[in-house]
């Protein structure tokens, strides 16, 4: 199993923008030296639940920073980018990483954010899958030009191209059936995340994703080399003593799950379009019933050392390739992260190399 740290740049009461942002680049370059195999990067814009708000630059900085971990965007939210100029970036920060970038790509949820940008939210797949083509397309042809229904791109030249040929490892950010499935038919790596409920719908995503590949004609060892791609993100804060961990990250945690609802759920639903109120509702009812005790019993990788390790024995037994250990929510101390990190990176990660 791999293992990997995730970023949100979240900004909570007390802390400062700058902070927010240098103390998670300092985060990133222990992640290398603690000997993680990834840093991962998301796309949040106009909340304080994410301060991540230009993918490539993060990953160009997190690039010059580092030298040998790999560097993914978790990711993406492409209806939210030129497709032009983004393939550019990208292919610019994969220079350079010296070939060390991976590219997820994502729709998007939030109707603030599509709002901000001006963008129907329900055109949101129409628009990624078009960009998602034009991206393809500019790594992989000398000249090309694209005619859509959203973008109409004229004959260019786009360069530089990525390093990594034809173009860097693709993943996809999976939240339903049919987007496994999807991501399965195209080959791509798949990202999940566990952040309320139980990891146990995890189970049902791996066999949806291998149904589909191999109906999609990928041989065994395709498919066990995509499972081993597939990432997972999950809440983890390691302490000496279970009680400790708890204790030291309960406030961090129930402010991420107020700002995950306020993230998730708009002001007023039936502002939005009526396709995808009913969506809205379903979930909000189910965030409305979120308490410290569940989460505990269901979603935190919160422990000792031997209690985390339970935990991620479970994700390997399901078959995940990689944990994205999210390490730094909720506004937690620089120290009791690096504490979190070294505990990990020394007493848990060993028992599953």
């Amino acid at each position: 199993m791999k293992f990997g740290t995730f970023f949100f740049f979240q900004w909570p009461p007390g802390h400062t923008q700058e902070e927010v942002i240098q103390n998670e680049l300092e985060q990133m370059v222990w992640s290398e030296a603690l000997g993680f195999d990834h840093i991962w990067i998301t796309e949040h814009h106009f909340i304080d639940y994410g301060l991540s708000v230009d993918p490539p630059m993060i990953a160009a900085a997190a690039a010059a920073m580092t030298s040998t971990i790999r560097i993914g965007l978790a990711a993406a939210i492409l209806p939210f980018h030129n497709p032009i100029r983004l393939a550019e970036q990208l292919a610019l920060a994969d220079i350079i990483s010296n070939g060390r970038l991976d590219v997820g790509i994502g729709r998007g949820n939030r109707p603030a954010e599509f709002a901000g940008f001006s963008i129907p939210q329900i055109e949101s797949r129409e628009r990624f899958a078009e960009i998602e083509q034009i991206l393809l397309l500019a790594w992989t042809e000398e000249r090309f030009s694209f005619q859509g229904k959203h973008y109409t791109i004229p004959e260019i030249r786009l360069i530089p191209k990525p390093q990594q040929k034809p173009h860097p490892p693709m993943y996809m950010v999976c939240v339903s059936p049919a987007s496994i499935a999807e991501t399965a038919r195209k080959g791509y790596g798949m990202l999940n995340s566990v952040l309320f409920g139980s990891p146990d719908g995890l189970v049902d995503n791996r066999e949806v994703y291998v149904k589909e590949l191999k109906a999609s004609g990928h041989s065994e060892e395709q498919v066990a080399g995509l499972l081993a791609r597939w990432g997972v993100s999950r809440h983890i804060y390691v302490a000496d003593t279970d009680a400790q961990a708890l204790e030291e990250a309960k406030d961090a945690e129930m402010w991420y799950q107020q700002s995950l609802r306020k993230f998730l759920i708009p002001e007023d639903i039936g502002a939005t379009h009526p396709d995808l109120q009913p969506a809205f509702r379903a979930m909000d009812e189910r965030l409305s019933q979120i308490t410290w005790e569940n989460l505990v019993a269901d979603t935190l990788i919160f422990g000792s050392p031997e209690t985390v390790c339970r935990h991620i024995e479970i994700m390997r037994d399901m078959g995940v390739g990689e944990t994205m250990c999210w390490m730094n929510f909720g506004g937690l101390p620089q120290d009791k992260i690096r504490h979190s990190m070294e505990l990990f990176s020394k007493e848990v990660m060993p028992n599953f190399r």
